[in-house]
């Protein structure tokens, strides 16, 4: 599993092999959006582009923590 994938807050449940929520990635791109719509630069943004571009700031957090 990359590192992108793995579980943001994961719980250890006994018995159970597999953890739910959000992923590392999902958890960063709502966080990239969240300081993004708090933006006044943001304003006239459509939700696509919000969403696109925080996905975008996910991802290139994410491979500059596997350097």
């Amino acid at each position: 599993m990359n590192n992108g994938d793995m579980p943001a807050s994961p719980m250890i449940i006994e018995g159970l092999d597999s953890c739910s929520g959000l992923t590392k990635r999902e958890y960063f791109a709502g966080l990239a959006m969240q300081g993004m719509l708090s933006s006044s630069d943001y304003a006239t943004s459509t939700w696509n582009t919000v969403a696109i571009e925080a996905v975008e700031v996910a991802d290139a957090l994410l491979k500059e923590l596997e350097k």
